[in-house]
């Protein structure tokens, strides 16, 4: 979106309180993610930008937040929505509502069924959700060699959606071994997308297979199950996914 001079002269007027905020949410509590504290105060917005907070405001369309709780969108950062048995559009109509404003999926279960055709589903799919619903591309389809699947998707397969507007890289690289055996297609979809993001998915790796997994770009991992695992990880470098929900229970482990 362009911003002109105009709009941000617009902004600051109504951010000094010169001119009635377009949306003014009263007399709320909000979450102040920064500081950890529950704030009170107005929230004054100017199109679809924040102009205001902890100050008071009038607002051309006001809104009472009086015994509510403002927080900012929630950001599923990896999520499996085929996995819930519902298609992206009854998943955003389900999340949405509930908070979750961004989710960061990885279509692997109707690739590993559909291959390219279920990637392509999904993508087309994803453009259509009220949610921002991103898309990190398949890499292990099928997950092992042990498995029957479907199909199969390989760096050319991949390669050619990464610069799809949803797609924003490479998802969970459950196949750990491949990289250490130095597999020559799996190396393939690493160096594709190297310098993009790429999910980690390395339950109990350690020591300097961690190091060689971490080498090739691999930035996180949502397997982690005990704090010392953890802390091995944060400390060389790789974020950390917590989780905590119907599959895996991971937060009464964390430090305290």
């Amino acid at each position: 979106m362009t911003v002109s001079r105009d709009d941000l002269k617009t902004r600051i007027g109504q951010a000094l309180g010169e001119a009635k905020a377009d949306l003014v949410i009263k007399n709320t509590r909000f979450l102040n993610v920064v500081t950890g504290e529950i704030a009170e105060g107005d929230i004054a917005v100017c199109g679809e930008v924040i102009v205001g907070t902890y100050e008071s405001y009038d607002g051309v369309e006001e809104i009472d937040g009086r015994g509510l709780t403002v927080v900012p969108g929630f950001i599923d950062t990896h999520v499996h929505c085929e996995s819930t048995c519902v298609t992206p559009q009854e998943f955003d109509r389900c999340v949405l509502p509930r908070g979750t404003t961004t989710a960061i999926c990885d279509p692997h279960e109707i690739c590993n069924v559909l291959g390219e055709q279920g990637l392509r589903y999904f993508l087309d799919s994803a453009g259509g959700t009220t949610l921002d619903l991103f898309v990190q591309l398949s890499s292990c389809v099928p997950a092992t060699e042990l498995e029957t699947s479907g199909a199969r998707l390989e760096a050319p397969d991949l390669i050619r959606h990464m610069d799809h507007p949803r797609v924003l890289g490479l998802a969970e690289f459950m196949n750990f071994p491949g990289v250490f055996h130095k597999v020559d297609g799996v190396l393939d979809k690493l160096a594709a997308f190297d310098g993009r993001h790429i999910d980690g998915h390395a339950p109990l790796v350690t020591g300097k297979e961690l190091n060689a997994y971490l080498s090739c770009g691999i930035r996180n991992c949502h397997e982690t199950t005990s704090a010392a695992e953890a802390m091995e990880k944060l400390r060389k470098g790789m974020q950390v996914l917590i989780r905590d929900g119907s599959v895996s229970k991971d937060v009464h482990a964390s430090p305290s």
